[in-house]
């Protein structure tokens, strides 16, 4: 304590402002302490908050301006200790309270308020008039004592005077005044009677009490306090590195983007010159066709050669020109976009640079608050220990009441983890904009209403009408109908190649001109699920994939025969009028449970997905599977063969129990999402409801699809649904 004593007489009890020794010194709500004429001028210039020059902490400014501020007696007694222990130590001349003699001082009487010379202080001891004043007086021998505690000068100091009588000692505190120190006679008769008087030693206590626990609490925070520092400067290090990482991922893109418009660049250079050839090559055709007939023709052609060869010429230079120009916007178009791009480069950097140098100035400002939190911390602890080593009644009520206050809001501001700060450690820009934008799949029909002539759309009727498509008649012909619709199954190649239709109002087949007819529906394409229709018993080629339960995908069309795969034959051949289409209808598009189940009894095939609609012993309401194979010997009930997910392996239903969901056969292209969590090896490929595209097919219980951390793998059909 001793070491600690001297510390605090060199160190603590110096005016931040002036720097010397406090002169009545103010206390502030932060326990910073200042001279009350150093601190005058910053409160008198204030309007509402005053702030603490040292930790910048703002508070109310007091109505009777620094004055509303407490004086701090600890601090000034403490002062008043080392000023005289100065003179005392130093033996300077004094004028003794004993003979007024001007003399060497050795003593200092607290009682008497005087210095005492060497002879006075034996008398003053020893005298019966003076006895008790020995326990207040500082002698030379306790100012060389290095173990004197504040405890021990905390003894030397006799009681307050009472606040309305200054003649009296205070013997009590009156609680409502802020624990004013009073006399028996204020507490029980005059200005205080009615309020709560308590005796000093017990509030004393009980005010040590209450602030050795928030020191308890506080010092709980004095890791999060100045362990700060390290997080603050950890978060400056992970910010500079995400500046660097993200500017060299910026600048990765834009080489790359820099590299298609050069290879865009170099493209249109070699089409440029593919294109001039082609037109040399064409012209050196001409002109020698064009030599040998004028060789035929002799002198009687050679008017009409020479414009033929000028006309030829001409036509190759418009053409060189219009490729000239062509290569020239083609150039002017990359060049405008190199341009933006430099520019996407240049505005990217500027807002990772911005968003650097906000995040950093961002930091300063919590270093400076961490700076300012850690004075405050401090200065709180050494405070607190000050006033608690001095064992003083007095100093406790006086002083601790609003070091509590204090330490409350201190000890909040010592909880703040500033979560900010890993925000503040990243920057964020947007990707630079690819060059050349995805080109958009053109609409596979286009309505009549969108052209302006009959021509122009019986030009594209011509160009786009393939077999397999359903088409609606314009006029009246030949017994079709205005309105009617009907398949084309075939072209008549010695009628210029006009679509022969199998028409559903006649039953039969006729030619009908380009010019009558209008496209209502692409029909059947390669990738539509399709089944072998019920008429068609006996397909005219391959009959392996002959079941009319089965549901295939077509993979490809020659003009009016397609191939199919099915689950039972993978390359099924036959004609496109033998298959038909697979919709499927929910179950709330029908008014009742048995007409619903006559659609499922029609329509159900193998491949299909399912859902039990009613419990049958093995599966519960709500279970789903793929139907593997089915019996329709029974008449009356269709037995479906299902692969149930939930009981596993499979077992058969009846068709009125279950509801179709949708087909499982799927394309390479569809976007598909997982109906659970896709794991591989104790990780996760593909989380539950994630999206991805299948990029091949392998059989029909499998397929390759495209996952993000692990590229193109092997998964089941049953574990993806298509994405709606």
């Amino acid at each position: 304590m001793a070491a600690q004593l001297v510390e605090l007489e060199e160190n603590f009890f110096n005016c931040p402002i002036c720097l010397d020794s406090f002169k009545d010194p103010k206390l502030l709500p932060c326990l910073h302490r200042y001279c009350r004429g150093c601190v005058k001028p910053e409160v008198d210039k204030s309007d509402d908050k005053v702030k603490c020059p040292l930790c910048k902490q703002e508070c109310d400014k007091p109505t009777d301006g620094v004055d509303g501020f407490k004086t701090d007696f600890h601090t000034r007694n403490v002062v008043e200790y080392i000023q005289l222990k100065k003179s005392v130590a130093a033996e300077e001349v004094r004028k003794c309270i004993g003979c007024s003699n001007e003399l060497q001082v050795a003593a200092f009487c607290f009682k008497c308020r005087g210095f005492i010379c060497r002879k006075c202080h034996e008398i003053h001891e020893n005298s019966g008039m003076t006895r008790d004043h020995k326990e207040h007086i500082l002698a030379l021998k306790d100012v060389k004592d290095k173990h004197l505690t504040l405890e021990k000068l905390g003894s030397l100091k006799e009681a307050p005077s009472c606040s309305e009588h200054p003649e009296k000692l205070a013997e009590i505190c009156c609680v409502d005044c802020d624990n004013l120190p009073i006399c028996v006679v204020c507490g029980q008769y005059e200005n205080h009677k009615g309020h709560t008087i308590r005796g000093v030693r017990e509030l004393a206590a009980e005010e040590r009490k209450k602030i050795e626990h928030s020191m308890k609490a506080l010092r709980e925070q004095d890791g999060n306090v100045r362990g700060f520092p390290a997080k603050l400067a950890e978060a400056r290090k992970s910010l500079e590195v995400n500046i660097t990482e993200t500017k060299a991922r910026i600048r990765s893109q834009y080489n790359k983007e820099v590299g298609k418009l050069n290879e865009k660049e170099r493209e249109s250079v070699g089409l440029l010159a593919k294109h001039k050839a082609e037109i040399d090559r064409k012209e050196r055709e001409v002109v020698a066709d064009l030599n040998r007939q004028r060789e035929r023709e002799l002198k009687t052609v050679n008017d009409k050669y020479d414009k033929c060869v000028s006309e030829a010429k001409a036509k190759a230079a418009d053409e060189r020109g219009g490729k000239d120009t062509a290569a020239s916007k083609t150039k002017d178009m990359l060049t405008k976009k190199r341009s933006y791009l430099e520019n996407e480069l240049s505005d990217s950097f500027s807002s990772v640079d911005h968003q650097g140098n906000t995040n950093m100035k961002t930091f300063g400002e919590l270093s400076d608050q961490s700076t300012h939190r850690i004075q405050r911390y401090d200065n709180f602890v050494a405070v607190v220990t000050s006033v608690l080593a001095s064992r003083d009644h007095w100093t406790d009520v006086s002083c601790l009441p609003d070091m509590n206050v204090s330490s409350k809001q201190l000890i909040e501001d010592a909880k703040k983890e500033f979560p900010e700060i890993a925000a503040l450690s990243k920057v964020t820009t947007k990707a630079i904009t690819p060059v050349f934008a995805p080109k958009a799949n053109p609409s596979p029909i286009i309505n009549r209403d969108d052209f302006k002539s009959d021509a122009d759309y019986e030009k594209y009727v011509k160009e786009h009408l393939r077999i397999g498509m359903t088409l609606r008649c314009r006029k009246a012909n030949q017994g079709v109908q205005e309105g009617d619709t009907g398949k084309v199954i075939e072209f008549d190649w010695w009628n210029n190649l006009n679509p022969i239709c199998q028409w559903q109002r006649l039953g039969g087949t006729l030619v009908v001109s380009y010019s009558d007819v209008e496209i209502v529906d692409q029909g059947i394409r390669v990738g539509s699920k399709v089944r072998l229709q019920r008429s068609a018993v006996n397909p005219s080629r391959d009959q392996e994939g002959g079941n009319p339960r089965s549901v295939g995908r077509v993979t490809a069309i020659n003009r009016k025969n397609c191939t199919v795969v099915f689950s039972t034959e993978k390359h099924w051949k036959g004609l496109l009028s033998e298959v038909e289409h697979v919709s499927l209808l929910r179950r709330s598009a029908f008014q009742d449970d048995s007409s619903y189940s006559a659609y499922v009894r029609d329509t159900i095939g193998v491949g299909m997905a399912v859902r039990c609609y009613k419990d049958d012993g093995v599966t519960k309401v709500g279970d789903t599977g793929t139907v593997t194979r089915m019996d329709d010997s029974d008449l009356g009930q269709l037995r479906i063969e299902v692969g149930w997910q939930r009981p596993g392996g499979t077992h058969w239903a009846k068709h009125s129990n279950i509801e179709i969901l949708g087909l499982r056969l799927l394309s390479v292209g569809d976007t598909v999402r997982a109906k659970e969590d896709i794991t591989a090896y104790g990780a996760t490929l593909l989380a539950k409801g994630d999206t991805t595209k299948i990029t091949g097919i392998v059989d029909d219980r499998k397929c390759r699809v495209n996952f993000p951390d692990w590229g193109n793998c092997e998964i089941l059909f049953c574990q993806i649904e298509l994405s709606p």
